[in-house]
């Protein structure tokens, strides 16, 4: 398989290549007046500050996030004397983000988090090479970015509905470095590439560096203002991490961060030994009704090993709606796949979302002797849009775990609710 990960890089190596030299002198223009003069006055765009020239051939913009959180945990916990679940507020998200268009149709992108107050440490860095048609468009993205394992994935945190993304989180891999080649037309968006390991694992001791594939399909039937209809599938293959021993292990938070962190996840598979590969897929549906937004994900993570062992497989999903009540609706971003912006607030005194979601995930497979405990979390949820670009998160879930989800034996399962919020901020 190994051979065959190294084939499929230098092909996509040598296309990129090729596609990075097509037209290189056909855009070209006078390199010596790029700075700021031949920009033209920053203009704030969807909350967004930008800088670009009159002919739209080079762009800068900067977009800067505040992630204030505080929860507060209610339950009888069994832990509380060694592990217990504290109350607190935390910097969950610091970001600052660069993106910059150069020659029209080349894209680069940084993206930096402080969170927890910790140093910045990158997270998105990529570079794109765009080619736009009336009605076809491809581009190639090569550098750290996130894997296509569903839309919420994809989506910015400064879009995702409840303060943190669904327990189906689990069987994602994050951002990482790798290749894409994307199309899209209004409505279909088709991605395949890539990935590697993430960006802060740049040195293998013994093993080569672990490459994967990961292909995604969205389809918009219907999208039009206020009214769109989102389908969507992905699937992945790719080996254990190098130097991890063919070893993989799931974890899962209970979608939460504050009391949560490594010491607090219920769900725990262990390590699962003599892993040769995975495979993961998963599948999108939602739509948008004026103010109505319904959506859901179903994920399947499947483990091959070798020399015949048992091969577990585990599944997490969600089901979510909101509903503005003052009316407000979102659209849809076709070059992404994904739902895109809120509409602006109505009203000057803001906008108010209620919502509800319900996730469940199951990390035991008693076939294969795996317990990683099954766990169910209902989230309630108030949003209130003071503006479009500042935002206050209400979050009240009930936790339900079964007798296995224990952290592989460190802790004991016990049902539990928690209250958390969030005050995000944009800074253009």
């Amino acid at each position: 398989m190994r051979t065959f990960m190294k084939q499929i890089l230098l092909a996509c190596s040598v296309l990129v290549l090729f596609l990075l030299s097509t037209n290189s002198q056909a855009q070209e223009i006078d390199t010596t007046k790029i700075h700021s003069a031949i920009l033209e006055n920053g203009k704030i765009q969807e909350g967004i500050l930008i800088f670009e020239d009159k002919n739209k051939e080079w762009k800068i913009w900067w977009d800067h996030r505040i992630y204030w959180d505080a929860a507060f945990y209610m339950g009888d916990n069994p832990n509380q004397m060694f592990n217990p679940m504290t109350n607190g507020t935390m910097l969950r998200r610091g970001i600052i983000q660069f993106k910059t268009t150069m020659y029209r149709d080349w894209e680069a992108y940084i993206d930096l988090n402080a969170s927890q107050g910790g140093a910045l440490t990158p997270r998105d860095m990529w570079v794109a090479r765009h080619f736009r048609g009336s009605y076809h468009n491809f581009f190639i993205q090569a550098g750290n970015f996130k894997e296509a394992t569903g839309m919420e994935r994809l989506e910015s945190s400064r879009l995702i509905t409840f303060m943190e993304r669904g327990a189906d989180a689990i069987f994602e891999e994050g951002r990482r470095k790798g290749i894409a080649l994307t199309y899209y037309n209004p409505h279909i968006w088709a991605q395949f590439g890539s990935w590697g390991q993430e960006i802060d694992q740049r040195r293998f001791e013994r093993d080569n560096e672990a490459w994967g594939f990961n292909g995604r399909v969205a389809y918009t039937p219907i999208r039009q203002d206020r009214r769109i209809v989102h389908v969507g599938g992905w699937a992945s293959i790719r080996p254990p991490d190098a130097d991890n021993n063919s070893r993989v292990r799931l974890r899962g938070r209970p979608e939460t961060r504050i009391a949560s962190n490594n010491s607090h996840r219920f769900l725990n598979t262990g390590q699962i030994t003599n892993v040769s590969n995975y495979t993961r897929y998963g599948l999108e549906l939602g739509s948008i009704l004026g103010p109505l937004q319904v959506y859901g994900e179903y994920k399947v993570f499947n483990v091959h090993r070798k020399n015949d062992l048992p091969e577990p497989s585990f599944w997490s999903g969600f089901v979510m709606a909101s509903y503005f009540l003052t009316g407000e609706s979102r659209g849809y971003f076709a070059d992404e796949g994904e739902f895109g912006n809120y509409d602006h607030p109505k009203n000057p005194w803001g906008a108010v979302q209620l919502a509800v979601r319900y996730s469940r995930t199951n990390l035991t497979d008693e076939k294969a002797n795996i317990f990683g405990g099954e766990q169910e979390v209902i989230t309630l949820g108030l949003n209130y849009f003071a503006t479009r670009y500042i935002r206050f998160y209400f979050n009240y879930a009930f936790v339900r775990s079964d007798q296995h989800a224990d952290g592989d034996g460190s802790l004991t399962p016990f049902n539990y609710n928690y209250f958390q919020t969030r005050m995000m901020v944009r800074l253009p």
